[in-house]
C-alpha cells in the first residue's frame, strides 16, 4: 500500500510539474513580442510606393502660411508658430545650426534610399543606405541618437512591426514622428511607413515598399 501511494504521489508530482512547465512556456510566448525577419538586401520599388511631397507646392505652402520663407524650413529663416513644431513665440527666430540639423534630419526621413541594407540581431537592427549612410535600431527600447544629426530613436516590436519612434533636435522638429518596418508575408516585400504630425495635428503617412535583391 505504501509502493503504491509512493507512486502516486511521484506521478502526481511530475504531472504538476510537466503542467507548470508548459503553461510558462504558453505565458511566455504569448507576453514575448512577435518578430519579423527583416535583414537582406532590398531595392525601392517605385511603383508600389508612395509618391514624395511636391517641393514646390510645399514651398508655397509654407510661404502662405508662415509668411515667406521664414515660415518653414526655407533657407535662411526660422521655423515660426504654425510650424512643425509650434513652440516658438511669434517673431522668434531658430538657431542656424539647429535649423541646419533639422533640415538634415527631415531630408534624411523624407528622401527615402533607392537602397537598403538591414543587418539584424536579437539586441541590434542596422540599417545602411546605398549611399553608406546608417540607422542604428534597439528594438529593447533603448535609447539611440545620431550624432550628425541628433535624432534621437526608441525602437519596439509591436505585432510582428518594427517600430520606431523618433525625436528630432530643437523644437521646431515633429512633435509626433515614426518609422514602421515591416514584410509582407504573401508578397515578400518590405514596407517602411513614416508617420508624421503636420502642421493642423493629423498624422499622416508615406508609405516605401522594398523587394528583395535577387541573391
Amino acid at each position: 500500500m505504501t509502493t503504491v501511494r509512493s507512486i502516486a504521489n511521484v506521478t502526481l508530482v511530475v504531472g504538476l510539474a510537466v503542467f507548470i512547465a508548459t503553461w510558462l512556456a504558453v505565458e511566455s510566448g504569448a507576453q514575448a513580442p512577435e518578430k519579423t525577419a527583416l535583414a537582406g538586401a532590398w531595392t525601392r520599388n517605385t511603383a508600389a510606393s508612395d509618391q514624395p511631397p511636391d517641393r514646390g507646392d510645399r514651398s508655397r505652402e509654407d510661404g502662405r502660411q508662415g509668411g515667406g520663407r521664414g515660415g518653414g524650413f526655407g533657407r535662411g529663416g526660422g521655423m515660426r508658430r504654425g510650424g512643425f513644431g509650434g513652440g516658438m513665440g511669434r517673431g522668434q527666430m531658430a538657431n542656424p545650426e539647429e535649423m541646419k540639423r533639422i533640415r538634415d534630419a527631415m531630408r534624411d526621413l523624407m528622401e527615402a534610399p533607392d537602397h537598403l541594407t538591414i543587418v539584424q540581431t536579437d539586441s541590434l537592427v542596422v540599417l545602411t543606405t546605398g549611399d553608406g549612410r546608417t540607422t542604428r535600431l534597439s528594438p529593447d527600447g533603448t535609447k539611440v541618437k545620431d550624432d550628425n544629426t541628433q535624432i534621437e530613436r526608441r525602437t519596439r516590436w509591436e505585432n510582428g512591426k518594427l517600430v520606431s519612434d523618433i525625436k528630432g533636435p530643437g523644437q521646431n522638429f515633429p512633435n509626433k514622428m515614426s518609422q514602421t518596418y515591416v514584410v509582407d508575408s504573401e508578397t515578400h516585400q518590405l514596407r517602411v511607413t513614416l508617420s508624421m504630425e503636420g502642421r493642423d495635428k493629423q498624422m499622416r503617412t508615406t508609405t516605401n515598399v522594398y523587394d528583395p535583391d535577387q541573391r
